[in-house]
């Protein structure tokens, strides 16, 4: 096959595998899921009420949730948020251009080496061992960009939860008139700290590699000459990626039963400390020890 043949039969299996897994996306829960969201809930009501929970997904009602959050967020322009995002972008771009150097001042160590040029040598090593220091400084910052970002989006997403759980009467009518969160504790506190680090890293984990895809496709395009080789290694990442995709999958629904299990063991484990008082009058110490075990 030629080249453009190659190409273009990578493309056709990138689109089939992308339709395949939208279409396994579409398809309708099976009945045994929904006769294990159907049970019973664990002793105490413990448990989210199931069976109209929909499947996440990226979708137009997930880009606007997400819109609105980062409205929280990121307020303006001229925040720390803002700022920290402009640090994370700036290292980011550093860094990319250090792998770069990094890859040719390598190759230039192994010709070097090859062709038995000690000044050469010397030379190339002597340039590497002094941009080490400079390059794990890019590192190091980034790491803290990124710790920073997280820690200031859960505080402000923090905040703004608070301020209106303990509006009025919310707080009340989440524990006592509304059966549909069931551990508001570790939603406040444990799940704010996952959503903010995952979002931190969720614009690293996608701005670098588009980057990377970029500057590399454009390098690899000027030294091999003509759009062929980016276009072919762009249809293997698009493909590969699906693939992923797909595998991934049973992941994120055993992530969300994670997540409602420790719900449910710290809303036990609350209950026993804000409720000693009467179990240790009522002797229900073996009783709360079975809810724990079923938690």
């Amino acid at each position: 096959l030629s080249r453009t043949q190659k190409l273009v039969l990578a493309t056709a299996v990138a689109a089939v595998a992308a339709a395949w897994t939208q279409r396994k996306r579409s398809r309708p829960s099976s009945p045994s899921d929904k006769k294990d969201s159907q049970r019973g809930s664990p002793p105490g009501g413990l448990a989210v009420v199931p069976s109209k929970e929909k499947c996440a997904a990226i979708n137009l009602e997930f880009l606007r949730r997400m819109y609105k959050l980062l409205h929280i967020l990121v307020p303006g322009p001229f925040c720390k948020e803002s700022f920290y995002l402009v640090m994370v972008a700036v290292m980011m771009v550093t860094r990319t251009l250090c792998d770069v150097w990094q890859i040719r001042n390598g190759t230039s160590i192994e010709t070097a080496i090859i062709s038995r040029d000690t000044r050469g040598f010397n030379k190339y090593l002597g340039r590497f061992a002094l941009l080490m220091v400079p390059i794990a400084m890019v590192n190091n910052l980034l790491k803290l960009g990124l710790n920073e970002l997280a820690l200031c989006f859960r505080a402000r997403l923090t905040r703004h939860l608070y301020k209106e759980y303990l509006t009025g009467f919310t707080f009340y009518k989440v524990t006592n008139l509304d059966n549909r969160i069931s551990n508001p504790d570790q939603l406040l506190t444990q799940d704010v700290d996952k959503f903010a680090t995952s979002l931190a890293d969720l614009y690293s984990n996608l701005s670098k590699p588009i980057l990377d895809i970029s500057i590399y496709a454009r390098k690899l395009a000027d030294n091999v000459g003509g759009l062929w080789a980016p276009a072919g290694m762009l249809a293997y990442l698009a493909a590969s990626g699906v693939f992923l995709t797909w595998m991934r999958r049973p992941l994120g629904k055993f992530t969300v039963r994670e997540q409602k299990l420790e719900g449910a063991f710290r809303h036990v484990a609350a209950r026993i400390i804000t409720n000693s008082e009467e179990i240790a009058f009522y002797r229900g110490n073996e009783r709360e020890a079975d809810w724990v075990e079923a938690s």
